[in-house]
């Protein structure tokens, strides 16, 4: 049973993070979320899968023109990743990306992104479609205003897509995370003799 239950949820062995068109000039066009929250959420979410180990692919559109470089504070995270240069809205139309998820051979997504409604919902619905278990990080997706993102989160629900906070998902692979560490300190008064 308890082995059922660490198998339905996200741990760092079974998912792979897609970060969708985290660009700058993109990001000034957000109103369905404060940026400043967005950008923690997007930046903690980064950090924790970064320091797990979990594959993650970051995706651009249109970066020599509308949308701008990754945002500077991503690409540090990931210094040894170029985003993929994408050109359509859909990520999952991109054979390389889908190349690189199947490479991992892991069937759950975590996905965020800007553009709720084109970017990372048409992405999420392929990928569902395409027998991939979606995981919505939904305070770490914007959009061009809050009914473009309610909208497009609940078509993603209708259609399979699992919605949850970046806490929810930090929380997550963190507790697998600790069964994993050697160094967890215990204290003397339960320890074993």
């Amino acid at each position: 049973m308890k082995t059922q239950i660490i198998q339905r949820r996200l741990t760092p062995f079974n998912c792979v993070l897609i970060l969708i068109d985290f660009q700058t000039r993109l990001l000034m066009t957000i109103e369905s979320i404060d940026a400043k929250t967005l950008t923690k959420n997007v930046f903690d979410l980064a950090r924790i899968v970064s320091l797990l180990n979990i594959p993650t692919l970051l995706t651009s559109i249109g970066a020599k023109t509308f949308g701008g470089p990754l945002l500077p504070e991503l690409q540090m995270i990931f210094s040894n990743r170029e985003p993929i240069e994408c050109t359509t809205m859909s990520v999952w139309e991109d054979r390389r990306v889908c190349s690189e998820v199947e490479r991992t051979g892991r069937r759950k997504l975590v996905m965020a992104g800007l553009w709720t409604d084109f970017c990372v919902a048409h992405s999420a619905l392929q990928a569902i479609r395409s027998g991939y278990k979606v995981y919505v990080v939904t305070d770490t997706c914007g959009d061009l205003n809050r009914e473009a993102q309610d909208t497009a989160i609940l078509r993603m629900i209708q259609a399979g897509a699992i919605p949850v906070k970046c806490r929810e998902v930090l929380v997550e692979l963190q507790q697998h995370k600790a069964f994993l560490m050697p160094d967890v300190h215990i204290p003397l008064s339960q320890r074993k003799s």
